[in-house]
């Protein structure tokens, strides 16, 4: 085995009590340590792998070469001279992923998808523990979920539309589960003035730039958070005037959402607008409970968790958006009303505790099966 050197079978007559997980996903956003934290509280330990951890060679050295061969259309931009080093992106995390199962001898591995690695480590962990992957990545990419069902003992969905299109394709180790919330990281801030009209956090993209612009009709006073909204509004002072950093996470985040009147979501991604979409993004929970107003666009998944109109705000159309903006921002009473309301129901009904009680439940059910 190139990734992974042999392992026993110890697992196979132990007994099945879940006791340590090993988590796999990226750096940012920090979903591993809000599961981290959920397990503890279940005396579960837990490791992390992060996927996004790569080589100084494959930074500096095989970035670069591609680069550079791509822009000269000596290689097709899907194509990779190094995809077989060792060093490249996939080879290294898929080895790292092997050694941190070895170290850490797990009774489980929960990947969180986005990310992939090398089949054959899969499999060799496989062998002796269930693998687990949470696909929490865009509705249109599905194919590529439904690629690698079968690598797993179990797969969740975020997005109830790739749960449906999986039934049909007649896979059964599949379910639905959305984001949730972590209480202690997102949580109301007293003492503070609601001084921000309206606040987004989100990268660039076309459709928010008219948004934003839509959104600038009715008040300047709005604070944005993302990556290339300076560099595509280079000549466009109304909009970099907003715009304060690339990235925002942790207490300064909570304390942004806070200091807003209206948090607004946009969603980049889906099958279309509205129902025609499925899943959330963490902000759907994230911002009610730091205690804030939320106003963003639709999702077939929405009313399942949260109640439009009663814990958040919903618009169908920049239209819309732009009506219940300004109709939220003339009446305050209403807006915090269902601020708190929103607040107090995420708070009790989602957070990482509930989505630790739901893997830990699949887990048992496969298992005692075997």
């Amino acid at each position: 085995m190139r990734y992974l050197m042999s392992l026993d079978r110890q697992y196979s007559n132990q007994d099945k009590t879940l006791k340590k997980v090993l988590l796999v996903y990226s750096s940012k956003p920090p979903i591993m340590q809000y599961l981290a934290s959920a397990f503890s509280r279940k005396g579960i330990s837990t490791e992390m792998v992060y996927a996004d951890v790569n080589h100084w060679f494959d930074r500096h050295i095989i970035h670069t070469t591609n680069k550079i061969l791509h822009n000269l259309r000596i290689i097709p931009k899907d194509k990779s001279v190094f995809s077989n080093h060792h060093l490249s992106h996939k080879n290294y995390r898929s080895f790292n992923l092997g050694r941190a199962y070895r170290q850490f001898n797990p009774d489980l591995v929960l990947i969180v998808r986005g990310i992939g690695f090398q089949n054959d480590v899969l499999n060799e962990i496989r062998r002796n523990i269930p693998i687990f992957g949470w696909w929490i990545e865009r509705e249109e990419r599905t194919e590529e979920a439904l690629k690698e069902i079968n690598l797993f003992d179990w797969y969740f969905f975020m997005n109830s539309s790739c749960v449906d299109i999986a039934m049909q394709k007649r896979f059964s180790n599949i379910s639905l589960l959305h984001h949730s919330v972590d209480p202690d990281t997102f949580h109301p801030v007293s003492n503070i003035n609601k001084e921000i009209d309206i606040c987004f956090v989100g990268n660039w993209s076309p459709k928010r730039q008219q948004f934003i612009e839509a959104l600038l009709n009715i008040t300047d006073n709005i604070v944005i958070y993302g990556r290339k909204w300076v560099k595509k509004n280079f000549l466009n002072s109304r909009i970099t005037r907003c715009v304060k950093g690339k990235y925002i996470d942790g207490s300064a985040l909570v304390e942004l959402y806070n200091r807003s009147r209206i948090v607004v979501n946009i969603t980049n991604w889906g099958f279309g607008e509205g129902k025609k979409r499925s899943g959330m993004n963490m902000r759907i929970l994230e911002v009610p409970a730091t205690g804030a107003f939320l106003l963003t666009d639709g999702s077939r998944d929405i009313p399942t968790v949260v109640t439009p109109c009663k814990h958040i705000a919903v618009y169908e159309s920049i239209e819309d958006c732009v009506k219940l903006a300004k109709y939220y921002l003339n009446n305050a009473t209403e807006r915090e009303a269902i601020a708190k309301e929103g607040c107090l129901y995420v708070r009790h009904n989602y957070t990482y505790d509930d989505v630790v009680n739901r893997i830990i439940d699949t887990y048992h059910n496969l298992t005692v099966e075997k």
